[in-house]
């Protein structure tokens, strides 16, 4: 019997995979989804923060396209930065153009000053991400944008973050710069310049077509305990189930400080794992068309928000008819918490400063979803550490997947993938008896 915990995206591709393989998914919620939800209230419906659909993999896009059918609709990226008074097309290296003159100098000439230096190879070897920024864009860039965003969004020193994830990080060439400093077309950037997102039903819509293909998963179940030696997982509920193999998607923290049979050196190592948790401004306008965007980052501290998206403009089921949706994300450290509404007020008062909301508006909606765990921390006890947990999780027939089952940045389509691939070793090596 493989035991599933955790019916997310890669605990849910995981099950839909091992078909006749002998398994059950277990879940701590009254609903499948994890991150991958979405909620209604009043005729407006806000997912679990900001999730849309990049398919890179040809495999990936095929199958969803397949639970999904004419339900998925694909999109052409429309995002934005705003910064200085001004609203730039994203990202912001290669859209200079409308920014405050010294502002597009300081970038340019720091842009170039990085070439000349000639350390800004993806091969080269950076002490850190604010190293990696200075190396790759220059200090004005890092100035304006990159520092402060990344400040924001991460609550920590961009001097403890290493770069393995750095890859998400447009790089354009001096030619798109220089073009973007002058307004001139320029190609797309971003590793999600198209995307899909479901016609209606949110984002849940993904999770709720896995879950027709599997039939079945145990809601309110919440793990307590697992022994790795008799490989039996216990519940809050009292009840127990014994596995061959257990694939994980919870938090690595969590699973850790549940496997109570773990050498101590390993259970204290998971201590220095971190994470940022964010806060996510749920708000209905009754005003249609506030804003063309599909969302648009805030890098200055006048804004509680990092980042702001419009729901009704990857769906118009997502809100009704003369109205407009908003769900601004606020980034904070896990042992922080602010009061919703303080949370709401800044965000309303955020919003009509940056011209989005005027302070006439009347907002139908208003509410806050804290998500615990938002962002894996890339610092440098996570490179050390998470190997080896992994490695002795598995040696003890445990597999953690998933974005915070392997505690990394990865999207909805790597949790996919991440649970196919799994699927396939455990059917050879349950075939194999």
């Amino acid at each position: 019997m493989i035991v599933i915990i955790g019916a997310g995206l890669a605990g849910l591709s995981t099950a839909s995979f091992l078909g006749r393989i002998p398994h059950k998914v277990f879940e701590r919620e009254a609903m499948v989804g994890g991150l991958c939800r979405s909620h209604q209230v009043d005729g407006f419906t806000f997912d679990q923060a900001g999730h849309v659909l990049h398919c890179k993999s040809v495999g990936i896009r095929r199958f969803v396209e397949k639970l999904l059918g004419d339900g998925l609709v694909s999109h052409s990226r429309h995002s934005a930065i705003y910064s200085k008074n001004v609203l730039t097309p994203y990202p912001f290296q290669a859209n200079l153009h409308g920014l405050p003159r010294e502002v597009v100098r300081d970038c340019l000439f720091g842009y170039v000053a990085a070439l000349v230096k000639g350390n800004s190879s993806l091969d080269a070897h950076f002490s850190s991400f604010k190293a990696w920024i200075l190396g790759n864009f220059g200090e004005g860039i890092a100035e304006h944008f990159m520092v402060p965003f990344n400040e924001k969004l991460w609550k920590v020193p961009l001097e403890e973050l290493t770069t393995e994830w750095t890859a998400l990080v447009p790089r354009p060439e001096l030619e798109d710069v220089i073009n973007g400093a002058f307004g001139l077309a320029n190609r797309d950037f971003g590793y999600n310049t198209k995307f899909f997102y479901p016609r209606s039903g949110g984002i849940q819509t993904l999770p709720f077509a896995l879950l027709q293909r599997i039939g079945k998963v145990e809601c309110h179940k919440e793990v307590v305990e697992v022994s790795t030696k008799s490989r039996r997982v216990q519940f809050a509920d009292g009840s127990t189930e014994n596995y061959e193999a257990l694939v994980s998607t919870m938090p690595l923290p969590e699973l850790l400080w549940r496997c109570t049979d773990l050498p101590k050196s390993l259970r204290e190592g998971s201590k220095d794992l971190r994470w940022t948790s964010v806060y996510t401004v749920n708000l209905a306008v009754a005003r249609k068309n506030i804003s063309t965007q599909h969302w648009i980052y805030f890098p200055e501290k006048i804004f509680p928000f990092y980042r702001v998206g419009f729901p009704m403009n990857l769906s118009l089921s997502m809100g009704k008819k003369g109205t407009s949706s908003i769900a601004a994300e606020i980034s904070h450290r896990p042992d922080v918490q602010i009061s919703h509404g303080k949370l709401i007020k800044q965000t309303c008062s955020g919003l009509v400063r940056a011209g989005i909301c005027r302070p006439d508006d009347t907002f139908i909606i208003s509410e806050v979803q804290d998500i615990p765990y938002a962002y894996v921390i890339f610092d440098r006890a996570r490179g050390v550490i998470v190997p080896k947990l992994l490695a002795e999780l598995e040696r003890r027939g445990i597999y953690s997947v998933g974005r915070y089952g392997r505690w990394e940045h990865t999207s909805m389509e790597n949790a996919i993938q991440q649970g196919k691939d799994l699927a396939t070793r455990l059917r050879r090596t349950m075939m194999a008896f």
